[in-house]
């Protein structure tokens, strides 16, 4: 269970995101359509996620989280900031890769101006679908990430595979 939450805001095109204690894959679905919604805007200049106050990140949010880097990069060419205080937190994003699509900064604490993104009450379909999307951006990063979460992945694709065939099975019966 997720102790934790994730707070946004925008200023002019610019866009916040701090993630505060312990965040899991709970929170991925509100952050995943939030970042979908951000994709579709053409005055983006920016993105900056703090992690100044965050103790725990789970790899589904590192995932998403390198979704918004990578888009940014090709969507709008723009390198999205990281910031970091935690050694730990710093590693992990670093071992994950998403120096590739960040600028991660060691930093103080930052205060920013936010609102708190909560958590929305997913299907199973949505959040499966949404954990192995992540996983997969993971995986895209380097080779390392490929084969940690490969059997993750594959697991996962098993359970929608079964979970549309019942949804089939379901409507027609």
């Amino acid at each position: 269970m997720s102790t934790g939450h994730v707070e946004y805001t925008s200023l002019d095109g610019t866009y916040f995101f701090k993630i505060i204690g312990e965040v899991r894959a709970q929170s991925c679905i509100s952050l995943d359509k939030l970042l979908s919604k951000i994709e579709q805007q053409h005055d983006v200049v920016g993105a900056v996620v703090d992690l100044t106050q965050t103790t725990f990140i789970d790899s589904t949010i590192l995932g998403i989280l390198a979704k918004l880097g990578i888009k940014l990069k090709q969507a709008h060419n723009i390198q999205a900031v990281m910031l970091s205080t935690n050694p730990d937190i710093t590693t992990l994003a670093n071992s994950m890769g998403l120096g590739q699509v960040f600028i991660i900064l060691d930093c103080g604490d930052s205060v920013v101006c936010s609102h708190m993104l909560s958590d929305e009450n997913a299907t199973q379909h949505q959040m499966l679908k949404t954990v192995l999307d992540a996983h997969k951006t993971l995986m895209k990063l380097n080779e390392s990430n490929q084969n940690i979460f490969e059997p993750l992945v594959k697991q996962l694709e098993k359970q929608q595979d079964q979970l549309e065939e019942e949804t089939t099975e379901s409507h027609l019966g």
